[in-house]
């Protein structure tokens, strides 16, 4: 998993806004998460979880994978 986080930079890009709060809440009107928040009010968020979300978002998901499970027995 890659845990690179967002630089506030690239945050205010994606979001379009500077202040905190705006951030915060364009992430939950947009992408419909509430994202975790610094003590300073500012939003951390991985790469990876908003390019998951934008994804999702679009609609182009991969299908997910179904888990081959063996045939279970009761003990008697």
């Amino acid at each position: 998993m890659n845990a690179r986080l967002m630089s506030a930079d690239d945050i205010s890009s994606a979001t379009g806004f500077v202040r905190y709060s705006k951030q915060v809440e364009w992430f939950k009107r947009e992408l419909r998460i509430d994202v975790v928040r610094r003590g300073d009010g500012s939003p951390v968020i991985t790469w990876e979880t908003f390019e998951a979300l934008q994804k999702k978002r679009a609609g182009i998901l991969a299908a997910p994978i179904e888990e081959q499970r063996p045939a279970l027995r009761a003990i008697k």
